[in-house]
């Protein structure tokens, strides 16, 4: 007789199960394909039919066999009929429907976004709120100095003394818009909350900008919202690096969301490149009169695209992919150092031979349920500030555009390209430079990111392509062509806060690199000349 060759129980782990063994009547899964060989498969009722004594009975073998062979790992052809018939229904539907039920619907992923994270303390009353208005900041004073302002400017007074007490009569408005914002941010989402700091925290900016367009004064409209760029990129972010490194030795944030916010300022970076380098290199080529069309067209197509990736990232940073931009807090300096000891401690327990003791850390988190949010303003007066705030800005950011020319002839050693590209922002940009400090300094960096950056996003992506796009409504030839050394600046400004924040981590040390090229950029506008841009030998100016 011819006997079959011996086994080999020699790495019995890598080889594959002996085709030999299994039955011939084991049933085939719902998801492959039949066999071919022809066979019945046996019925389920049949297993379930059998007793559980002789089951009982089935699983001592097993436990014997394997004993007695413990490098086998082949089960008997009938100890597997089992296993086989826990995989007959597909998983798609075991688990489809209860997938489907858990899934929320539109209406509360919309309702989620106005929903606070944290549960928000009692409304104040009218009275509460007014004084909380009030005493918000000692900044308050200053607004004194806005009815001045006004009767400089309607008696016609010295220009430099108008600016002067209109840009000082800004401030306060600023920070109004700030502390409004906030209060109405606390019983939304910390993604809405963001959005709304850096929307309204524009408004000085975009006023600014629509007076200037208005008047036709091109430069002013691109120079103010490039220097709102620089300000919020350097100074801003600088002063909350700063700030937050004072009490925190590292900053922490979303290193995926800060990849992304310096993304899209490269894009926006490059759509503000190519109109100065088609002017450079290609402006020379086209005929006489035609590149003004060409920019133009360049600048409208350009501006269109910027604001449907604006949309885009709308839709990326509240729905697709929210759970990104979720407001946390950084541990305290007190809370680390007690996690840290309570972890060396127990390393040396354990190294004694000492019980581990269970330890809870004590690091706390803003986002938590257990912290509550008092709200200073009840809704009515914060929707009331906001109004007020935004009325009086505009008529005191008008009365500050007109006193710009006379200020520049009364002061002919200061340039008007400083006053615009650095004093302004900074006038205007007082709300969010407040806010992304405080937050800051409270660790909330993800958060004064996206006050920060966020604002900067904004202002790249959505207001400067819509300015555009109004002044085509208008018959305006505004452009996305800036003057090449203000887009050369803002280059590298975006490059150099891309490497400041691109790995999630921060210090002190980037804040002062960030508020250093900041003076840098403002020593060298401060000689900025007069100069009158020209497309082909002709000034641009309106019609």
């Amino acid at each position: 007789m011819n006997e079959p060759p011996p086994s080999t129980t020699n790495n019995v782990s890598n080889s594959s199960l002996p085709q030999s063994t299994l039955p011939t009547g084991l049933p085939e899964d719902e998801d492959e394909p039949p066999s071919s060989n022809g066979t019945s498969t046996v019925e389920k009722p049949q297993l379930q039919s059998q007793p559980d004594s002789e089951m009982k009975a089935r699983e001592e073998m097993k436990e014997e066999n394997v004993d007695s062979n413990p490098e086998s790992n082949v089960a008997p052809p009938a100890l597997l009929q089992p296993k086989v018939f826990e995989r007959q229904l597909p998983r798609r539907q075991i688990t489809g429907t209860s997938c489907r039920s858990r899934r929320p619907s539109r209406f509360q992923r919309l309702k989620a976004l106005v929903t606070p994270n944290k549960p928000v303390g009692p409304t104040p009353t009218y009275r509460e709120s007014i004084k909380a208005a009030i005493r918000y900041t000692p900044l308050n004073v200053c607004l004194l100095f806005i009815p001045v302002s006004w009767a400089l400017h309607f008696t016609q007074q010295s220009d430099t003394l108008t600016f002067v007490f209109s840009a000082l009569g800004i401030v306060p408005l600023a920070a109004m818009l700030g502390f409004g914002t906030e209060q109405i941010a606390l019983r939304t989402s910390s993604s809405i909350g963001g959005l709304l700091n850096a929307t309204l925290g524009n408004i000085v900016e975009m006023i600014i900008a629509g007076i200037a367009l208005n008047r036709c004064e091109l430069d002013l409209v691109q120079s103010s919202l490039l220097g709102g760029l620089l300000s919020n990129l350097l100074f801003v972010l600088g002063m909350a690096f700063v700030v937050g490194g004072y009490r925190f030795h590292q900053q922490e944030f979303q290193p995926m969301v800060a990849q992304l916010n310096s993304s899209l300022m490269t894009v926006a970076v490059i759509a503000l490149i190519v109109p100065a380098a088609f002017h450079e290199y290609l402006g020379d080529r086209l005929p006489q009169g035609a590149e003004l069309s060409v920019l133009l067209e360049l600048s409208r197509g350009s501006s269109i695209i910027l604001i449907l990736i604006y949309i885009a990232f709308l839709f990326f940073q509240f729905y697709s992919h929210k759970s990104l931009f979720l407001d946390v807090s950084q541990p305290s300096l007190i809370s680390s150092a007690s996690s840290l000891s309570t972890r060396s401690s127990r390393i040396e327990d354990e190294e004694e031979g000492l019980p581990r003791v269970s330890t809870v850390s004590s690091i706390p988190s803003v986002s938590s349920a257990s912290t509550i949010e008092s709200p200073k303003l009840n809704s009515p007066v914060a929707l009331f500030l906001l109004v007020a705030s935004t009325a009086l800005a505009y008529v005191t950011a008008e009365n500050l555009v007109s006193s710009l020319e006379g200020v520049v002839e009364s002061h002919p050693e200061v340039s008007k390209e400083w006053l615009t590209l650095i004093i302004i922002p900074i006038i205007s940009n007082a709300a969010e430079h407040c806010t992304a400090v405080v937050v800051a300094h409270k660790g909330k960096f993800d958060l004064a990111m996206s006050v920060a950056v966020g604002s900067c996003i904004q202002i790249a992506l959505f207001v400067i392509p819509l300015l555009v796009l109004v002044a085509w409504g208008m018959d305006k030839p505004l452009t996305l062509y800036f003057d090449e050394l203000e887009t050369l600046v803002l280059f590298f400004s975006v490059i150099l806060v891309k490497f400041s924040i691109e790995d999630g981590k921060s210090h002190w040390m980037s804040g002062i690199a960030l508020i250093a090229v900041y003076a840098l950029i403002a020593l060298s506008f401060w000689n900025f000349p007069v100069t009158i841009r020209t497309l082909q030998g002709e000034p641009l100016t309106c019609s």
